[in-house]
């Protein structure tokens, strides 16, 4: 299963809110403050109930990387100025949607036993 670092997804959230082009390399300034961003977003989505992946904190499943990126860029966004704190509220719960669904135990198909009193 392909996983990826902190770093990788900070780099990532970087160029998916276009302050870094696709070819290029974050400079330590940008990459530390997005490593920072996406590392208290993370520990922010545990706290209020966003369960993500297997508990290996910074050790990010491939179908996490996408969306978990432009989440964290979305709080990057404002302190960057290319969106407001208004606009980043609004846009918070539509890209928690896709975590809460990864976080999710998929469905076996079998059918669960309960004990009545």
């Amino acid at each position: 299963m392909t996983s990826y670092t902190i770093t990788q997804l900070g780099t990532r959230a970087l160029k998916d809110i276009g302050l870094v082009a696709a070819e290029e390399t974050p400079s330590a300034v940008d990459l530390n403050w997005s490593i920072e961003t996406c590392q208290a977003e993370i520990e922010t989505m545990a706290w209020i109930g966003i369960n993500i992946w297997d508990g290996s904190q910074y050790d990010i499943p491939l179908a996490y990387l996408t969306p978990l990126s432009r989440r964290c860029g979305i709080s990057m966004s404002v302190s960057y100025g290319l969106i407001s704190v208004a606009d980043a509220i609004a846009a918070i719960p539509v890209a928690e949607n896709v975590l809460r669904m990864l976080g999710q135990k998929p469905a076996t198909g079998e059918v669960q036993t309960a004990e009545y009193f």
